[in-house]
């Protein structure tokens, strides 16, 4: 059996940078030091890091006597007052690309625009993003779920959830652009994440059997499998060895792994080792 890695797998720039913050300020001798949420959608890392003495926290008000390190997918505003008024040391450590649709929110908004977000009600980083409107601001998924804005000529801006698909954000400006007559859009799809899920499809059309791993949690790697399984009903998604236990390896002669965007290295060797005692 031969196992194929995508081109694209592992940390992205903006987990890699985070979890080096989060591990300098360990080897600083900080303590404690906490999250606000955990810092990336990967529990094994995040574990990993809580040995260390990083600590996840789920309000700004339990970060308190330590420095507290910003999520990659940042923060709502409300949470920087709260963190200024409580005088807590903050660490920056949000994906810069993160920061790119921020800064077209709010732009949109001095020039009275009504935003739309293309993305996932609920992500950590949409709420984040919607918290910076001074404006109407709308989520949505896909095509029809835009709402009916009124009036009519009611001049809009559309960004994009850094790990969305490009069809679905094609598709939804295009509806947009068909109904409203002023319509501004900025793709802000990370590049890492539109190349990476380029490679995933194009390994998925090459095996027999596609591996998608890391965290359920995660929007990117759920995403990821999505796409796969639109060319290879044979894709999982698998957060740890366990979750190969129940898969029908019959048939396969080739296997193809690609990773989330917060899947760390040594998860991906792990589940490469697991294949090759098991399936040799």
């Amino acid at each position: 059996m031969k196992i194929l890695e995508a081109n694209h797998l592992g940390f992205c720039f903006g987990v890699r940078r985070a979890v080096a913050k989060a591990r300098d300020l360990v080897e600083s001798g900080k303590s404690p030091i906490y999250t606000l949420g955990p810092l990336i959608h990967n529990s094994q890392e995040i574990a990993r890091l809580a040995e260390s003495g990083v600590v996840p926290r789920d309000k700004i008000e339990e970060c308190t006597g330590g420095p507290t390190i910003l999520r990659t997918h940042g923060i709502p505003r409300e949470e920087f007052v709260k963190a200024k008024q409580l005088g807590i040391e903050l660490v920056d450590a949000i994906c810069p690309r993160v920061k790119v649709p921020r800064r077209h929110i709010e732009q949109f908004g001095r020039e009275g625009r009504t935003v739309i977000v293309v993305g996932d009600r609920g992500h950590p980083e949409v709420k984040s993003l919607s918290s910076f409107a001074t404006g109407s601001l709308y989520v949505v998924s896909k095509a029809d779920e835009i709402p009916d804005i009124e009036p009519p000529e009611t001049p809009l801006g559309i960004v994009a959830q850094t790990t969305q698909s490009l069809s679905a954000y094609d598709s939804v400006v295009a509806a947009c652009r068909a109904r409203y007559p002023d319509v501004e859009s900025v793709c802000t799809i990370c590049d890492d994440a539109s190349l990476r899920q380029d490679d995933a499809l194009r390994l998925a059309r090459e095996v027999d059997l596609m591996l998608v791993i890391g965290g359920f949690h995660s929007a990117n790697t759920r995403r990821l499998a999505q796409i796969c399984r639109t060319v290879l009903e044979r894709t999982h998604q698998v957060e740890d060895t366990p979750d190969l236990e129940g898969i029908d390896f019959s048939g396969v002669e080739e296997i193809g792994l690609t990773s989330g965007a917060s899947t760390p290295q040594w998860m991906i060797e792990k589940i490469e080792k697991w294949l090759a005692s098991r399936l040799g």
